[in-house]
């Protein structure tokens, strides 16, 4: 056994668990390949959004009598918090790839398109759905070579920001153009993200799917001693307290949010400040706390893997981030009741309701987070009126109903794929004719439904539409 591929208790690398034998005999048409076979691909279960979506479908598809998903992953990136340990916890079918690396190297990204490959043929599956985006590019390839009858493609985010060199940006635009060609549905999280993609011309409009990213809203709403957790942390137990929950790395912008900080304790002296996560930037925040004489006013807390009980704990939540898709940290905040403010980026006005939930500001304008920051800390009413209208909201991203449309997606898929075959048998279609022939019946299937925002003022209301 390689004990280096051993990862917290899993398997070795390379190999599935923990029921081997139950994959190969679904894959050779045992009892239960009546089932729809879904593959859920992504490069490195590290800590994050993606991650946390990956892993909930996952477990709500795990005893599910119609589907058998399995969740295949490469080796966790570098300098990031590995959390695979938590698919191996779940007992879904899971299988760690050297090969399938979260970066471009193409000898490696090659040899990963062939391991994907082989896995695919064997596991002989109706739907493959990929995550992020070299896991993107990797597997879509992978499972264009398979023939595998449909393809998802989750996009938490498109990786194009500001601060892309120009040839990685028309590198990265021109392989997801590509592979855009040879999926069946791309799911985005956010409404921006609908309009990137189209406006550089990834996709067609047809092609995408908004569903919006889910959190098991209870776990956030669970009473907690407060006095016990601000001592646990170090923290005044009697202070007012601003939190970021949120990797120290570029996208996050956690600089910002120091400088922040530093504004408005020179007006508000008693306001304490945290962050919950962890990278590479943590020495530059060290640093800047410094600079700024901050010490015991910022603390850095690492990654925690129990942000259910510190969120309570908070008068406020800000988040400024340079790019996201949709955080899964707004939904948090949001289900514990607590006011954000954040950089008006992307999906951010998905979630925050401006004036309503709380405040979205200019991203690198810390002064402009400072101002309302400052804001509700000194109106009291403010802030818990917003709390309790984010809390409302936040009923609309339920992971109940983030796996509902998935599902209702999957089944669409699939009864797409059926019509298909059907009419290969009878018209004796292959090759390029098969590929347009599915791509039809898709567009022909019925529609799940998908959530809607509709404005009204600086709040929203929500609704169905087919």
């Amino acid at each position: 056994m390689d004990r280096s591929a051993v990862v917290r208790g899993g398997p070795p690398r390379g190999t599935w668990s923990p029921h081997l034998r139950l994959l190969r005999r679904n894959a050779q048409g045992g009892k239960d390949h009546a089932k729809i076979r879904v593959l859920l691909v992504i490069t490195g279960l590290a800590s994050g959004g993606a991650t946390n979506v990956v892993l909930d479908l996952a477990r709500s598809f795990r005893d599910h009598p119609d589907f058998d998903v399995h969740l295949l992953t490469g080796p966790c990136p570098p300098g990031r918090t590995d959390v695979t340990h938590l698919a191996y916890d779940l007992g879904v079918e899971t299988r760690v790839v050297p090969s399938l690396i979260n970066r471009l190297q193409p000898l490696a990204n090659l040899k990963a398109v062939a391991d994907l490959r082989r896995i695919m043929v064997q596991g002989n599956y109706d739907i493959v759905h990929t995550h992020s985006s070299v896991a993107g590019v990797v597997g879509r390839l992978a499972a264009r070579a398979a023939r595998v009858p449909a393809v998802v493609h989750h996009v938490h985010g498109w990786a194009l920001h500001e601060d892309m060199s120009r040839p990685m940006r028309v590198l990265y635009v021109a392989l997801e153009s590509l592979c855009a060609r040879w999926t069946t549905r791309i799911v985005v999280v956010s409404r921006p993200d609908i309009a990137k993609g189209i406006s550089h011309r990834i996709g067609k409009e047809d092609q995408y799917r908004l569903i919006y990213n889910g959190i098991d809203l209870e776990k956030f709403q669970q009473p907690v001693d407060d006095r016990q957790v601000r001592m646990e942390l170090g923290v005044d137990p009697d202070c007012k307290l601003v939190g970021m929950i949120g990797r120290l790395d570029r996208q996050k912008n956690p600089l910002d949010f120091i400088r922040a900080a530093a504004m408005v304790t020179e007006i508000c002296p008693q306001v304490q400040f945290l962050i919950a996560g962890d990278g590479p930037r943590r020495q530059e925040c060290e640093r800047l706390i410094e600079e700024l004489a901050l010490k015991g006013k910022v603390f850095l807390l690492g990654y925690r893997s129990d942000v259910a009980r510190i969120l309570p704990t908070l008068t406020i939540t800000a988040m400024s981030s340079l790019w996201e898709g949709l955080p899964l940290a707004f939904l948090e905040a949001m289900s514990a009741g607590k006011p954000i403010v954040a950089n008006d980026v992307d999906g951010a006005g998905d979630v925050v309701a401006h004036g309503t939930t709380g405040f979205l500001v200019e991203k690198r304008r810390p002064e402009q987070m400072a101002e309302r920051i400052v804001c509700l800390l000194e109106d009291e009413t403010l802030c818990g009126r917003m709390g309790r209208f984010a809390r409302q909201r936040a009923v609309d991203f339920s992971v109940q109903r983030m796996a509902g449309q998935v599902e209702g997606l999957y089944r669409e898929l699939h009864f797409a794929g059926r019509q298909v075959r059907s009419g290969i048998k009878e018209e004796g279609r292959s090759g390029p004719n098969l590929r347009r022939a599915a791509v039809a019946a898709v567009q022909e299937a019925p529609q799940q439904a998908v959530a809607e925002p509709v404005r009204h003022g600086t709040s929203s209301l929500w609704r169905s539409s087919s």
